[in-house]
């Protein structure tokens, strides 16, 4: 089990914060001990020598001296023994780098009057020794500064603080509130949106009562619909935007303790305050006078020192507005990427140029590679990945978390790309390592395991995903507990997988077990209760239970109306599948029916030219099959094929199903030259995507074998 000694110092005053991050650490204990750490915190209040009557320097010296963190809390008193401390702290990492040194200061309420020893203290901490430390308001914000310090500490969990039903979370840890957070809080655009979430439910349920007392009156579905995607929408944009927030939150926190310039000071404060466009407007120099800093530097025959340090100053201020850019909602996404990726741009060659410290220089690339993969810039993702593995080897080691870290980055990207050997190569290095180094029962671990099961999940086989996944379950229930959200996503996966393969009893164990873990988290109304609805439904429909599986389709497809809308792209799905059972039903007419009104939300929300619209279209062919009507199936099934060749390509696997449909089109039509050519198509795409021996490969080379074969005897 791994330590993290942490010394906490405060006044008598504080008494009440100190025993609230107490607490904190006992909470946050429970997830820590199950990832092999320990959180030993020593709190020592300044109020303690004078109450012994004597020092115990020498006790709190050793303690300081093996502490990974130094936290000194301060409000209206500079207390003497909690400023020796910080002191012998600082002495202590000149030797080992060590503790990481982090100071919180309360704000000041109306009437209070801070020491004069107090203000001296700040001024030493800022102009001596360059030390930002941490203004904080209430407890929930200097909950959340110490979490985002704990992190930079034992990384390993860096990854999961998450924005969560208005909280920011650590494994379903509540945190803090998101609104207690002055960055948040006090952020006008936080406020208008958190108040108009807070309105449209209301106006939600009046339009369905209207409409209940007045049906069949178009413009208020119409008017319901549109209130609805609005709800949707924003609960979407305002997710995204409290985790950029929150990112921008971890930049503060990790300058914390760091010489920063004034230009940064003022633009942190700004943010802090909810200002974001004002901290933009501050940093907005900072790119013109990082390039000429670069100039000069460049321009000196000697490496000077003080140039040197200016384009460092220069690189912290344009990485503060990498995330300060992202989070001001005033201008067009497309124009805060653009904005973004040429900071990065000129932060990296600025770096390159200067002998950037190590560790910064890999924070800056990790950074810089994970903004441009989630932006679905692939090929310039993998490039800055592939020198981060470079700087990682050399900074720590091949065999080191870190590293197993950027190679599971560099898979996630390889599967975007659906390049699914590339995938597994890069995913299997980094279990590998997960293994060696963090052991078996740890979530990175549990989560390479995820990873690599869906690349064979994907390439049908069946054997691995499964094999990878129930080793990833078994982890993630000893580590995160049964009812993690996280151990039905796993749940799931293996549902899906036994229902592929047939093994019908297993896949609804699965699949109802994920259902009840999502009904105890999120309730019978969310979106992901919907989609276990909706996957049980799959397995009955697949066992020819039809009953059943209209059943729970129709419970996912009511779900989804109320919780997304009528005319959302997930009640399309619904109506889709049970359009699918209809047709095995052999009712065709009410199978048209479900799967029209499917197309015509399909063609609405997501265009002509969308592959969940071919989808549709590929469906109503086949109910067209098995009416005998072979023309109109074959004009759906070019539909959809001319749709996947522009929207996925003419090499995409689902590209393949649409020519094995038009290939069987044309068989029934009897020309079976025209089916042998589909399908040598459709078999050939396979055969290269997803490899000979997936089923759907072996079926086409049946198919193609047996129309040769009619050719042939003809």
């Amino acid at each position: 089990m791994k330590t993290i000694h942490i010394f906490f110092a405060s006044s008598a005053e504080l008494e009440d914060d100190r025993n609230a991050l107490g607490n904190l650490v006992r909470r946050l204990n429970k997830v820590y001990t199950r990832r092999g750490i320990y959180l030993d915190l020593y709190e020592w209040e300044d109020e303690d020598a004078s109450y012994n009557g004597r020092r115990k320097q020498d006790e709190y010296n050793e303690k300081i001296r093996i502490s990974d963190m130094f936290l000194a809390a301060f409000h209206r008193n500079a207390g003497q023994y909690t400023i020796e401390e910080f002191n012998v702290a600082t002495e202590e990492r000149k030797s080992r780098d060590l503790p990481k040194i982090y100071v919180y200061c309360k704000a000041l309420e109306d009437g209070d009057v801070e020491t004069a020893e107090l203000a001296d203290f700040k001024r030493h901490l800022s102009k001596e020794l360059g030390h930002y430390f941490s203004n904080y308001s209430n407890r929930d914000t200097m909950q959340l500064h110490f979490v985002m310090q704990l992190q930079l500490v034992e990384s390993s969990m860096c990854d999961e603080l998450k924005v969560e039903n208005g909280c920011v979370t650590l494994d379903e840890l509540n945190i803090a509130r998101m609104d207690r957070l002055p960055f948040a809080g006090l952020n006008e655009e936080f406020q208008r949106m958190s108040k108009r979430l807070a309105e449209l439910p209301a106006e939600i349920e009046n339009h369905r009562r209207l409409i209940e007392q007045m049906p069949g009156q178009k413009f208020l579905q119409s008017k319901l619909q549109q209130l609805m995607d609005e709800y949707n929408a924003l609960n979407e944009t305002f997710a995204e935007y409290q985790m950029s927030l929150l990112k921008t939150a971890k930049r503060v926190a990790q300058l914390q303790g760091a010489l920063i310039t004034d230009r940064l000071r003022r633009a942190i404060d700004a943010f802090n305050s909810g200002k974001v466009r004002e901290a933009n407007i501050i940093l907005d120099e900072a790119e013109r006078d990082g390039q000429l800093a670069l100039e000069r530097y460049r321009a000196t025959k000697e490496v000077v020192e003080e140039e040197r340090q200016n384009v460092i100053r220069s690189i912290e201020e344009i990485l503060f507005k990498t995330s300060t850019i992202l989070a001001d909602v005033s201008m067009d996404i497309a124009d805060r990427i653009a904005m973004v990726e040429k900071l990065y741009e000129q932060a990296d060659v600025m770096a390159a140029e200067v002998e950037y410290d190590a560790d910064k220089y890999d924070e800056l690339l990790s950074n810089y590679a994970e903004f441009l993969a989630a932006y679905a810039k692939y090929d310039k993702a993998l490039e800055i990945y592939k020198r981060l593995i470079d700087i990682g080897e050399s900074l720590y080691g091949a065999e080191h978390p870190y590293t197993a870290s950027v190679y599971n980055n560099i898979g996630l990207v390889y599967n975007n790309l659906g390049r699914y050997a590339n995938s597994l190569e890069y995913f299997a290095r980094a279990l590998n390592i997960f293994e060696a180094t963090l052991g078996t029962n740890h979530p990175h671990t549990a989560n390479a395991y995820n990873n690599i099961g869906i690349v064979y999940d994907v390439l049908g086989q069946y054997d691995g995903a499964l094999g990878y996944y129930v080793k990833g379950l078994e982890i993630r229930k000893q580590v995160l507990g049964d009812w993690h959200t996280d151990v039905a996503m796993s749940y799931n996966n293996i549902g899906i997988v036994y229902d592929t393969i047939g093994n019908y009893d297993n896949a609804l164990k699965c699949h109802l077990r994920a259902l009840e873990i999502y009904k105890r988290n999120y309730g019978e109304e969310h979106p992901h209760t919907a989609t276990s609805y909706n996957n049980i439904g799959n397995v009955y429909n697949n066992l020819e239970q039809y009953d059943q599986a209209l059943e729970y389709y129709t419970k996912g497809l009511e779900i989804r109306k109320s919780v997304l809308g009528e005319e959302s792209p997930e009640a399309a799905s619904s109506y889709d599948n049970i359009g699918l059972v209809y047709n095995y039903l052999g009712q065709y007419d009410k199978s048209l029916e479900y799967h029209s009104r499917a197309l015509e939300i399909r063609e609405d929300v997501l265009g002509l030219e969308n592959p969940d619209t071919a989808l549709t279209y590929n469906n109503i062919g086949f109910v067209y099959s098995h009416l005998g009507e072979y023309d109109k199936s074959f004009t759906y099934f070019l539909k959809a094929a001319h749709i996947y060749e522009v929207t996925l390509g003419p090499k995409a696997p689902d590209t393949a199903m649409s020519y094995n449909n038009i290939g069987g089109a044309y068989y029934y039509r009897g020309e079976k030259d025209k089916a042998l050519e589909y399908l040598t198509k459709a078999y050939e795409i396979w055969s290269s995507t997803l490899g000979e021996e997936h089923h759907y490969t072996k079926q086409a080379k049946g198919n193609i074998e047996s129309i040769k074969a009619e050719i042939e005897a003809r």
